[in-house]
């Protein structure tokens, strides 16, 4: 599950939005020239399209949204304009916030840092209990325009300015503006800062590919165990894609991978939905990937639904830990102990956290400071 957005804050910033490319071409070292002229202030040209017969067919998510003129898909954040695949969110942040890594949830990276965390207007995944429906449904065509511009450079000096470790793309799924989370990945790169990737991994193979050279971390949100329970809670009807992207992400591309699944009441609480969930995990990407079992919050289509019990979600941790996973985390839930790492070596606590954040970190070189073992933590500095 999306952690629910804060209050946004973040001043104008000038600057000219970089151009894109068709469906085949490699992506480029780093940002690409200007945009010409034809396309409104707000848009660039897209990456990863392709005509389809007098329309356009958006190859970026396995929506393949085929698209007429004028018009947008899905994810209402990419349309057709002169018949060319643009982005109509490009350098326009919805949310710009300062925040914990930890509340991605990220727990194996970086603990105790703060990144500059954007989301933007539009997703294609459109969950029924999001709690940032109002800029995931939002529609960029009319509320875009309204927001200032932040170059990919401004947005790695407000991190400086502030001190932050990094940028975390996240709020609204960010497969729907991969332009622009690339080209500000690859400044903050350039500028020895980490970048994360907050994502239902919704997203076609070639978008991966094109993404993963300048993402460091990549957090996964397995809904469900079934495509059923995917299509209930999400757009998704075949999650199969997005499964494969997060192994390729972590085997292919060496991404730091962790999973979160957020526990609905009624849709995927069950225990062998749990037990199946957990195993994919354990199967698919390693015993060492972090799970995080989260608590269900009631929102936007599923305000009806009760808040998911502590006790379904600690039957979740003892059934991870049962299948074998090393790392197993409570959610949503403040001051309860499953959030904090222990060694599964010598069971002492490596990593406290507190309401926010990580507190104290008892953590060298990515291992147990007290016995050595392997906890799989990235730290900039030991």
């Amino acid at each position: 599950m999306e952690e629910k957005r804060g209050q946004a804050q973040g001043r104008s910033r000038g600057g000219r939005a970089p151009a894109r490319r068709r469906a085949g071409a490699r992506p480029p070292a780093g940002p690409a020239q200007p945009a010409g002229g034809g396309l409104p202030a707000q848009s660039v040209e897209a990456v990863l399209w392709e005509p389809a017969g007098g329309k356009v067919r958006c190859l970026v998510c396995p929506h393949f949204c085929v698209v007429d003129e004028d018009d947008e898909g899905l994810c209402k954040a990419r349309g057709v304009r002169d018949g060319r695949m643009v982005s109509l969110t490009y350098g326009r942040p919805a949310t710009i916030i300062s925040d914990e890594i930890e509340k991605k949830p990220l727990f194996h990276f970086h603990p105790g840092t703060r990144a500059l965390s954007l989301g933007s207007y539009g997703c294609n995944v459109l969950c029924a209990g999001c709690q940032n429906w109002q800029i995931s449904h939002a529609n960029p065509r009319t509320e875009t325009t309204r927001l200032p511009y932040l170059s990919p450079a401004d947005a790695v000096a407000m991190a400086r300015r502030h001190k932050l470790a990094g940028v975390a793309f996240t709020y609204n799924d960010p497969v729907v503006w991969v332009e622009y989370v690339h080209d500000v990945c690859f400044a903050f790169k350039a500028a020895g800062l980490y970048t994360a990737f907050i994502t239902a991994g919704y997203l076609t193979e070639a978008a991966l590919d094109y993404l993963a050279p300048v993402l460091d971390a990549y957090k996964f949100d397995l809904k469900a165990a079934t495509p059923q329970g995917w299509a209930k809670l999400s757009k998704v009807k075949d999650p199969a894609p997005a499964l494969a992207a997060a192994i390729r992400a972590k085997t292919h591309h060496g991404l730091h991978v962790e999973v979160v699944s957020n526990i609905v009441p009624g849709l995927n609480d069950e225990e062998a939905d749990l037990v199946a969930m957990a195993g994919w995990v354990r199967d698919a990407l390693g015993a060492e990937t972090p799970w995080h079992v989260t608590r269900f919050l009631p929102d936007f289509e599923l305000s009806h639904l009760p808040p998911t019990p502590i006790r379904t979600l600690e039957k979740g941790i003892a059934l991870g830990r049962k299948a074998g996973l090393r790392f197993v985390y409570i959610g949503n839930v403040q001051g309860h102990p499953a959030r904090n790492t222990v060694c599964p070596g010598c069971g002492r606590t490596a990593i406290q956290r507190g309401e926010h954040g990580a507190e104290a970190v008892w953590v060298k070189r990515g291992r147990c400071a007290a016995c050595g073992e392997d906890l799989g933590v990235v730290r900039a500095v030991d």
